[in-house]
């Protein structure tokens, strides 16, 4: 094979390997968007997003109910932001968080945490703010258990991620830092 070509066919290489590399660390956090859902109720107690299904314990799913931005809550038969919740996402994920807003006194959320049919823990909240889940790993779904006595309930928005990376992901890695290893092996060995 002349020199020209090899090199070429090194290059070829190297920019696969790397470009393997780069897909596979491409594990960049995610959101749950209400931004493209009508404001209100949306006549259903079921949310379907690309990432995550979302299922409201009350009458309705509302979009804006604190005003703030296109924050979502379960609505009771009452009207208020006070139904339980449960967001079941597409894959599991890690480094989770999450705000509340339309926090009135009285209100408490208590967010169980699920991977798979196990329970990771609980976190308990009564304010306005962040709920920062990012000590648990391998995240599946989360419950908002509304226990709000005399409040208005909470809305929920900002649901930020990282999905878990697929097995084929590490494989795509693999495979692009073997390619790699090969090359620098064959470099040496031609440069001897």
């Amino acid at each position: 094979m002349n020199k020209t070509l090899r090199s070429t066919l090194d290059k070829l290489v190297t920019i696969s390997s790397v470009g393997l590399i780069l897909v596979s660390a491409n594990a960049s956090a995610d959101t749950l968007d209400f931004s493209g859902l009508p404001i209100g109720t949306q006549g259903s107690t079921v949310l379907v997003l690309p990432n995550a299904t979302i299922t409201s314990f009350g009458s309705d799913i509302y979009v804006r109910a604190a005003g703030i931005d296109h924050e979502i809550c379960a609505l009771t038969g009452g009207f208020t932001c006070e139904a339980d919740l449960r967001v079941d996402f597409s894959t599991a994920v890690n480094s989770l968080s999450f705000v509340t807003s339309g926090w009135h006194s009285g209100d408490h959320i208590d967010v169980n945490v699920y991977s798979g049919a196990s329970l990771l823990g609980t976190v308990g909240h009564s304010s306005n703010g962040l709920v920062d889940l990012s000590a648990f790993s391998l995240v599946t779904s989360i419950y908002l258990d509304d226990s709000s006595i005399g409040g208005a309930g909470m809305a929920y928005d900002h649901f930020i991620f990282a999905p878990v990376p697929e097995p084929e992901t590490y494989a795509m890695f693999l495979a692009g830092l073997g390619l790699l290893g090969f090359m620098a092996r064959r470099r040496k060995e031609s440069a001897v």
